[in-house]
């Protein structure tokens, strides 16, 4: 039996007062693709977000149920970073922008914690100790550089101590994980435990809660990702670990998300006090830590699936034809909280291999190579990855077709 434990105190502070703000129902885990249709040995649990609600608390938004970590991590997981080529672009930036930040030297130590497919690591120099910690790392192996190591083992203080004896990082980067951990103080404090005093660095990003209420973007959330930060939160955080917010940016990564860099309180780096300053103040000012700021979320995700519903099942009565387009996790949390089935939409197409011919949990929708559903001439295509709109909206390749994207709002657009 799949271990499902209900949350009874906010993963960051410990309030016990925890109030439900979301509830996406009992969805199938969102990350995993099936080789089989309707698989009811497959693990299917509550999807609710709850806020840290109360007096001298961090506030955290976050997931109101932990899931097994080996399901959800294991063979069937299935995102890949080097298969979408804005994502590789983002991180080879991220990179470039970390070796313009800190002078490394040949031999210094760069971790990057959920490594994925190494398309982070790849993009620093060679002359670097390149590490790639990552539970699912090993399927991915064939993708990383001969120069860049990889650990497929869960990140530790103690892990990287046995492995590099007496080294500290000077750069250590976690792109899109942070938001997974069920105790996120303690891996915080094993990055402080490993990090160069005085000049390391640890960049960090992942989806940014404010964003997230503001371009609805409930799809955001997903049994993996068990909690939505804000800036407030970052830094209730890193306060408790020695460490500090030495930088913050935006960006519309994944519908949106902010990136940290963080350092030792004892780091010599400059502190970008002004622009920190600005983002807090402004997360005041959205009164995120009541409640009505949630209250109009739960309000607008309604809304939003009441108006995608209608568009598909009167598409469906006129006799049209849909499909989808990006079998995700995103994808899947929309789907699942739509209530679709293939009598709805027929398939998704997709542009990883390795998910071709394997089905999307819980809708059961079949998915196959995008090149396939282009060519069949479908009525409409739901653009399941809608927060990457100017690529579709821009690539040739959807010319012709009628593409349908269900947030922030929905929009139908012809091309």
């Amino acid at each position: 039996m799949t271990k499902i434990s209900r949350l009874s105190r906010c993963r960051i502070c410990g309030n016990e007062k925890l109030v439900e703000v979301v509830d996406l129902g009992y969805q199938y885990l969102t990350g995993v693709f099936h080789k089989i249709p309707n698989d009811m040995g497959l693990t299917c649990g509550p999807l609710r977000l709850v806020k840290c609600h109360g007096e001298n608390v961090c506030g955290l938004l976050q997931l109101d149920h932990t899931y097994d970590l080996g399901e959800m991590y294991g063979d069937n997981y299935g995102y890949r970073s080097g298969l979408n080529k804005h994502m590789v672009a983002h991180l080879h930036a991220k990179i470039a922008a970390i070796q313009g930040m800190v002078a490394l030297a040949p031999g210094d130590l760069v971790i990057d914690i959920g490594a994925n497919d190494g398309t982070s690591l790849g993009a620093y120099r060679e002359d670097l100790l390149l590490v790639g910690v990552d539970p699912t790392g090993a399927k991915f192996q064939q993708f990383y550089k001969s120069h860049v190591q990889l650990i497929p083992d869960f990140f530790s203080a103690s892990l990287i101590e046995n492995a590099f004896p007496g080294r500290r990082a000077m750069v250590i980067t976690s792109f899109s994980m942070l938001y997974d951990l069920e105790n996120p103080v303690a891996f915080a404090l094993d990055i402080a435990k490993v990090l160069d005093e005085s000049d390391g660095i640890w960049v960090f990003e992942q989806s940014y809660m404010p964003l997230m209420l503001e371009r609805v973007a409930y799809d955001t959330a997903c049994h993996e990702h068990l909690e939505y930060y804000g800036l407030q939160q970052i830094m209730w955080l890193l306060d408790r670990v020695g460490l500090k917010v030495v930088d913050v940016d935006l960006n519309d990564v994944n519908g949106g998300s902010f990136s940290v860099v963080a350092a030792s309180n004892h780091s010599k780096l400059a502190v970008k006090t002004e622009k920190i300053s600005n983002l807090l103040a402004a997360e005041m000012r959205a009164h995120l830590n009541d409640l009505t700021p949630y209250q109009d979320f739960d309000a607008q995700i309604k809304k939003a699936k009441a108006g995608l519903v209608d568009l598909v099942k009167n598409a469906r009565q006129q006799g049209k034809r849909v499909a989808a387009l990006g079998a995700s996790t995103k994808g899947n949390v929309l789907l699942q909280y739509c209530g679709f089935t293939p009598q709805d939409i027929e398939v998704v197409g997709e542009v990883n291999p390795d998910k071709f011919g394997t089905y999307t949990p819980g809708t059961w929708i079949p998915i196959e190579d995008e090149k396939t559903i282009l060519a069949k001439g479908y009525d409409f295509l739901i653009v399941l990855p809608w927060h990457f709109r100017s690529f579709f909206i821009e690539s040739p390749i959807f010319k012709g077709q009628k593409l349908v994207f269900p947030l922030p709002s929905l929009e139908v657009v012809t091309l």
